[in-house]
């Protein structure tokens, strides 16, 4: 007889996302239960994880603890964003839970599927390609199973006994994610390239690890979002001549500050690119009443967009 979950693997698989089956997740269940998934539950596994070594609790989540049998979650996302297939039975999860958001309290193991994000979560968060595989893997979970973006849910946010995981997640961030991930959906694929242009003039090209390092001009590494809000601030002139800075004392040079703080110049940084130039010209245009709204929203942006410093 298939286990509840036995769909896991095609319904992720379908997004796009990178899916390892272990050997007989399929049959895999904990005794109990079995599980009748009204929500999704987000973990991290406490183990430190790496690029080179991106999910190393696999095992641990088949076998299970001294103190509690496995398997501990249906999935385990690696730190490079592959998941990894558990269980399609029940899983020791997430224990009792309360009510949160709209699902309501009870037995966590039979309410939720639970995803385990293969990260330390106190000094370590989860990389940027884990972040939009949890994403990814939610949003098709959500989907298949026709609940709302609210039935996401972090275990610290169930959790009767004090848990602190997803650690570094902004849960409301997380299912605002969820939202963009529905609207993405909608997009053809002539406005997702049109987005994603826009968002590469605003934030610049992307570094090694995914963060934003903004493009270079005349007073160092800047997006287009810390240009205009330095423009209201009159810390870079309208006028597009160079703007002397002085970097704070101490710090590092190419470092990419946040919208309104001073910049450091980095060496060889003078030419400027012709996308901030133009939209710093598009923006100054504006009147303050249309352009502090814009300001706000792409200061919002940028913060989303920026992935957890691990």
């Amino acid at each position: 007889m298939a286990l509840p979950l036995d769909w896991l693997a095609d319904v992720l698989r379908a997004e796009g996302l990178a899916v390892v089956e272990t050997g007989g997740w399929r049959e895999r269940t904990a005794s109990g239960e079995q599980p009748a998934p009204i929500g999704v539950l987000e973990h991290h596994t406490a183990t430190p994880a790496s690029y080179e070594d991106p999910a190393p609790s696999v095992r641990l989540c088949i076998d299970g603890r001294s103190d509690l049998p496995g398997p501990l979650c249906h999935a385990v996302i690696g730190f490079d964003g592959v998941v990894h297939l558990i269980a399609a039975g029940r899983a020791h999860h997430a224990g009792e839970a309360k009510a949160s958001g709209p699902n309501p309290a009870g037995d966590g193991n039979t309410l939720y599927v639970g995803f385990e994000w293969d990260y330390q979560g106190v000094e370590q968060g989860p990389s940027p390609e884990q972040y939009g595989a949890a994403i990814t893997a939610t949003h098709a979970v959500l989907r298949h199973l026709g609940l709302p973006v609210e039935a996401a849910r972090g275990h610290k946010e169930t959790s009767v006994t004090g848990k602190i995981d997803p650690g570094h997640v902004d849960m409301d961030r997380f299912r605002a994610d969820l939202v963009g991930k529905d609207r993405e959906d909608e997009m053809t694929p002539e406005q997702d390239a049109v987005l994603r242009r826009l968002e590469h003039e605003l934030l610049g090209p992307r570094g090694p690890n995914g963060e934003i390092r903004g493009w270079q001009t005349e007073v160092g590494p800047r997006t287009i979002v810390a240009m205009l809000v330095d423009l209201v601030n009159k810390v870079v002139p309208a006028d597009d001549e160079p703007a002397a800075q002085k970097a704070p004392e101490g710090a590092p040079a190419g470092q990419a500050p946040g919208p309104g703080k001073a910049p450091v110049p980095e060496k060889g940084a003078h030419a400027p690119v012709q996308g901030p130039v133009a939209i710093k010209a598009a923006f100054e245009a504006l009147s303050p009443q249309e352009a502090a709204p814009l300001l706000a929203e792409l200061v919002r942006i940028q913060q989303q967009r920026q992935p957890a410093q691990r």
